[in-house]
């Protein structure tokens, strides 16, 4: 042993009765001898833990006397084995029990030993009874939190400063479908893809370099490989020490509220019908494509798109159909674009479609032809086919206009302008058609106020009986006579009322004024002997007139409320309208033939000409077109078409009327051929009322 530590030795051995008396004397802790299960000594400190005195514990009560139920075996057991020789030194915690009764914690460190040559214990005690109440309410606060942090339904994760992942919730474990096991002590790059994995340390790197919270959206990838969309809520925290110790992340889930508003975006800018874009979307394509246009001096090239006579598929096979035709109608206009073109559905039967980079007006009517001929064909429609063409507006940019709102105005006129030549066809815009579309506002505008004004009247053409030369028909022409314009065709503002919705108003008035016209002559010629109705009445109605409209109702009550029979009033309809039969179709005949009013096909053999259904139908009359009637004479196929549709007829038991009768001769070969009725210049124009019943009156 070195010199110095032997002194040291030596000296303590030396001063050890006073360094022994010293701590028996520590006001800390409690010092102690066991011997014969006694407590041969124990110092103040050790009486004051357990409320005695020392007269009452040295010689009186031994170790079993303060120790807490449920403790004995601990504590007697490592006394025993100390004194026994089993163990030299003991370290333990065991619960003891004061003068009074109260629950003590306490910690022993207790050596064999002996006195007066038997066994003994000396040993050490300290109260830790505040510091086990301070580590209880510590666990309990840990516990609780491990608790409230289970009970959270959002996943949430904690991280060290280095990132690595210390714990997480079961909501965590779910959401990622990985148990914490297989997380704790791991980097994100362990568990997640490399481009999410990246996204994660980037983010919480910027999160330690600057400590507080972050807020950010992202992905996060299960084990099964599904992605959701997420919001990670993450915080900084720090040791006791205030350095940083890591992080906690709670994560959001936000996959629902991303598709609703993915679907309510797809629902706001798509067409529900067609998949098409909307209108909107339309405006924010064609605003963006200027833009790019312009700066890349580019063209645009918009093409208006309707569908002619798509209103008679509509009204005659119903909605139904109307709608599985426009599926069809935009799936073969999107056949005929580009991928990199835009086709829209602006509403109703219009389209529209946005061709970036086209100027050149070759590949854009090469286009435009392919959309025509698409149209054309037939569309099968389950039981039934229908058939519409198109009309489309052709305008560009910037070389007819700027702004968005322009360049589909342009469009629009420019396919009004097909519509007007013929339909079935493409028109370019040009600036004059924008004067002709504020004059057909305009006109639409005067016609909303014609009726209430007096403005439109009835003329009448007189039907002439060829057997017999009287007039027994007429059919009603409108008339309208505008305050500046004067007479206005009715091939001008039948089709704007139509648009406008005011068809069934007019026809209404119309229905009025003729039944008034019929009282009229009722009164000038009484009916006598079996002639019910001297004068029958002859009306054009269009499909959706004759389908949807409140007209034909107030024709019934009024021919009821004027005592006058049915048979006074014929409805003129087009052949189109009974191409399918349909129910609503084959109703509203049956239903005018039970009220005695006589249904008139108008200008037969220009269309569809489909004799099937002229047997099955309740059809009174058949009027020829002029077209065959004008060239009755002169062209041998014209008058063998024509004797064929009175031969036809009459075997059904169809009356025939031959319009546009002009020549004598013309009307004699009618005769000659067994036409019923003649109507035409050659006996009389069409006439105000008035002078209507002054021809009519001096028949005999």
């Amino acid at each position: 042993m070195p010199t110095d530590k032997r002194a040291l030795t030596e000296d303590l051995i030396r001063d050890a009765d006073g360094l022994f008396v010293g701590l028996l004397r520590n006001a800390m802790i409690g010092v102690y001898i066991i011997q014969d299960n006694l407590f041969r000594y124990a110092n103040p400190r050790f009486a004051e833990i357990f409320g005695y005195t020392q007269a009452e514990i040295c010689g009186a009560i031994g170790p079993r006397d303060l120790i807490a139920p449920g403790e004995e075996n601990k504590v007697l057991g490592a006394i025993s084995q100390r004194l026994d020789g089993l163990a030299e030194t003991a370290h333990y915690v065991f619960t003891g029990l004061s003068k009074d009764g109260d629950r003590i914690d306490l910690e022993v460190f207790g050596n064999r030993t002996e006195f007066e040559g038997r066994p003994a214990i000396i040993g050490m005690l300290v109260d830790i009874t505040a510091r086990c109440a301070a580590e209880r309410i510590a666990n309990e606060q840990l516990n609780f939190i491990g608790q409230l942090i289970e009970a959270i339904p959002s996943p949430l994760f904690f991280k060290d400063e280095k990132a690595r992942y210390l714990g997480c919730n079961k909501a965590f474990e779910a959401f990622i479908m990985r148990p914490r096991d297989t997380i704790i002590g791991r980097s994100v790059f362990d568990i997640s893809p490399p481009e999410l994995a990246a996204r994660y340390h980037e983010a919480d790197k910027a999160l330690f370099d600057h400590p507080g919270v972050q807020t950010y959206e992202a992905s996060v990838e299960a084990t099964d490989g599904m992605r959701r969309d997420v919001i990670f809520n993450k915080a900084t925290w720090l040791h006791a020490d205030g350095s940083l110790g890591g992080l906690v992340g709670v994560i959001t889930d936000i996959t629902e509220r991303k598709q609703t508003e993915a679907l309510v975006w797809v629902q706001a800018n798509y067409d529900p019908l067609t998949g098409l874009p909307n209108r909107r979307l339309l405006h924010d394509r064609l605003g963006e494509l200027l833009k790019k246009a312009h700066r890349d001096h580019e063209s645009v090239a918009v093409l208006y798109i309707d569908l002619d006579r798509f209103k008679e598929v509509n009204d005659t096979l119903g909605h139904e159909a109307g709608d599985r035709l426009l599926v069809d109608a935009a799936r073969r206009i999107v056949g005929c674009v580009r991928e990199s073109d835009t086709v829209a559905r602006q509403g109703g039967d219009e389209f529209t479609v946005l061709l970036p980079g086209l100027s050149d007006r070759l590949p854009l009517e090469r286009i435009a032809d392919d959309i025509i001929q698409a149209l054309d064909r037939p569309f099968n429609l389950g039981d039934d086919l229908a058939y519409v063409s198109a009309s489309i507006g052709i305008t560009f940019f910037p070389q007819d206009a700027t702004s968005p709102i322009d360049i589909l105005k342009n469009a629009d006129q420019a396919m009004y302008h097909a519509k007007d030549a013929g339909r079935n066809r493409f028109s370019y815009f040009s600036p004059a058609m924008q004067e002709n579309a504020l004059q057909r506002l305009q006109l639409g505008r005067d016609l909303r106020s014609a009726l209430a004004e007096g403005q439109l009247e009835l003329h009448f053409q007189p039907i002439l009986h060829l057997a017999s030369g009287e007039v027994r028909k007429a059919e009603a022409l409108l008339r309208w006579n505008h305050p500046t314009r004067g007479q206005v065709p009715p091939n001008e503002f039948i089709p704007v009322a139509e648009e406008l919705g005011l068809i069934d108003a007019i026809g209404t008035w119309v229905f009025e004024n003729a039944i008034n016209t019929i009282q009229h002559w009722h009164g000038l010629r009484p009916p006598h002997g079996d002639e019910p109705c001297p004068l029958q009445i002859t009306v054009n109605t269009s499909p959706r007139q004759f389908l949807r409209g409140q007209s034909l109702d107030v024709l019934m009550l009024g021919l009821e409320g004027a005592g006058l029979p049915g048979s006074c009033i014929a409805i003129e309809i087009t052949e189109g309208l009974l191409l399918d039969e349909q129910p609503a179709v084959i109703a509203q005949l049956a239903r005018l033939s039970a009220a005695g009013i006589q249904v008139s096909i108008d200008d037969f053999g220009t269309g569809y000409s489909a004799m099937a259904y002229l047997k099955r139908l309740d059809i009174d009359t058949l009027k020829i077109d002029r077209s065959f009637v004008r060239d009755l004479t002169t062209d041998p196929g014209d008058l063998a078409i024509t004797e064929a549709i009175i031969a036809m007829a009459h075997k059904l038991d169809i009356k025939v009327v031959a319009e546009g009768v002009e020549t004598l001769a013309q009307q004699e070969r009618l005769s000659a051929a067994g036409c019923d009725y003649s109507q035409g210049f050659l006996f009389s124009r069409p006439l105000p009322a008035a002078a209507f019943f002054e021809l009519i009156a001096q028949r005999p």
